[in-house]
């Protein structure tokens, strides 16, 4: 075995195990000396320390790096420490850091997992000072023990800065911004400390994460920011001024006031990308210029495609239905479905599903069912049959292919209703009384692509041996 292990060079072992975490590449140690000798000299070092004996070997592994020179491509720790006085290992994580900067580590993160607890103060003026810093990820640390008036060490090589569940003040991130004028990429989440954050001047920067707590606000004027994600209460805290090149806009628990994303949108020609999740107040959507729209979220929105893009290759709507779903729902949703652009991806999920008023459906029969390839359903639980839930589905839109992940029973439910449907639509004397009754022919596959038979129009349960599986429908519809 020692033999075969041994034909690969330490310079690609080192590549084969900077795949690995640590853990996982320090057993590999045992394969051959070579292998042993590989992991010795590995130049990423990922820690996590959860009891106070494991720093020991944590310093005893810095100390062999340190003594030896060896190169440090990357050091990472993560704090989960649980004893009484973790404050006594801030003192070994200096100097971990320090051993780490000395041997000419270029990434940096650091992580406190347990961040509600006394915090590290993280030593950013000496870690800035560093010339080979290219990238830096701290979460869970304390900043406001240093002075922002003093400055900080210019760093151009920095590239990449992700600020998480920090405490620092709004000069100090100012400052810090300043003496990193060339990162391409900053994430700033949940920071607190802060009431107004500016990025400005940042002369590479082309991708920003932020996010806020309720009483902070945030200004973005950058040029060259290509893709932005933004997390907030409210589109009124975020203003944007001069990101004519945005690429990407993700907006996740936002309430996006009147005005905000027309004004955003007219101001970024090159917007292709944009993506909503769990958002409040979208009303209307208008560009032509979008390749990628996906929206998620647990309420229907009132969305219109008001300039349907004619290079839209992505378009998906996640919905996830709540425990209260009636005719209303339902309505809305074929709304949706009707008055946006076709969507190549829809997802409904239901943790459970109600009996529905059918009569009150037919009181919204002025717009017609619209087509569309492909429904994705995921319902949790089942209680029993289901006739009216899948009439209002199958109401609100008329998939060409129906993907259903659920119990068994409820698979069952389905198949009978389709059955129903389809042998409704094939009666002369009721196809023009029943609403419902355009379903002309209805095919079953499981998840591994064969056909489910049908035994006098019910599916045999033996195929569907499961609690849970994935089936899915192929259905043919008449026009409306």
């Amino acid at each position: 075995m020692a033999a075969t292990a041994d034909i690969f060079l330490e310079c690609v072992i080192h590549k084969i195990l900077c795949y690995l975490s640590y853990g996982q590449a320090s057993r590999m140690r045992i394969l051959s000396k070579t292998w042993l000798q590989a992991w010795s000299t590995l130049p990423n070092l990922e820690f996590l320390v959860e009891y106070f004996e494991e720093t020991k070997i944590v310093d005893a592994i810095m100390e062999t790096y340190k003594e030896n020179n060896i190169p440090i491509d990357k050091f990472g720790f993560s704090n989960c420490s649980k004893f009484n006085r973790r404050h006594q290992v801030f003192p070994l994580i200096d100097k971990w850091l320090d051993t780490a900067l000395q041997n000419g580590a270029r990434d940096l993160v650091y992580v406190d997992l347990l961040y509600s607890v006394r915090l590290y103060p993280f030593p950013i003026s000496k870690v800035l000072a560093a010339n080979s810093l290219r990238e830096l990820v701290l979460k869970g640390c304390n900043l406001m023990h240093v002075s922002s008036s003093s400055g900080f060490a210019n760093c151009h090589s920095l590239r990449k800065l992700s600020l998480s569940y920090i405490i620092l003040s709004k000069n100090l991130l100012q400052t810090l911004l300043n003496s990193c004028p060339f990162i391409v990429s900053f994430n700033l989440d949940h920071c607190s400390g802060l009431v107004k954050i500016e990025l400005m001047n940042l002369q590479k920067i082309k991708s920003v994460s932020v996010s806020i707590n309720r009483n902070q606000h945030v200004k973005i004027q950058a040029p060259t920011l290509e893709h932005l994600f933004y997390n907030g209460y409210l589109s009124g805290n975020l203003v944007i001024v001069g990101c004519q090149n945005l690429k990407s806009l993700e907006l996740s628990y936002v309430k996006i006031c009147i005005g905000f994303l027309h004004n955003l949108i007219s101001r970024s020609q090159s917007l292709e990308v944009l993506k909503i999740q769990y958002c409040v107040g979208i009303r209307q959507i208008e560009t032509s210029n979008l390749v990628s729209l996906e929206y998620i979220g647990y309420q229907i929105p009132e969305l219109k495609i008001a300039k349907a893009s004619s290079q839209l290759k992505h378009s998906k709507i996640v919905l996830h239905g709540n425990n209260n779903l009636d005719a209303a729902w339902f309505s809305k949703l074929r709304k949706l479905l009707s008055n946006s652009a076709p969507w190549s991806q829809v997802l409904l999920c239901f943790p459970e599903y109600n009996d529905i008023k059918i009569k009150d459906l037919q009181q919204h029969h002025g717009v017609a069912s619209p087509q569309m390839d492909v429904l994705n359903v995921n319902i949790t639980r089942s209680y029993g049959e289901c006739p009216t839930f899948v009439d209002a589905l199958l109401w609100s839109c008329n998939p060409r292919r129906l993907n259903l992940s659920s119990t068994v029973e409820m698979i069952t439910c389905f198949v009978s209703r389709l059955m129903y449907m389809k042998n409704l639509s094939h009666s002369s004397s009721e196809r023009s009384n029943h609403w419902h009754s355009q379903l002309k022919e209805i095919k079953v596959f499981d998840g591994k692509n064969q056909e489910l038979q049908l035994v006098s129009g019910e599916l045999a349960i033996s195929t569907l041996s499961e609690d849970r599986k994935e089936v899915y429908f192929l259905l043919d519809w008449q026009c409306n």
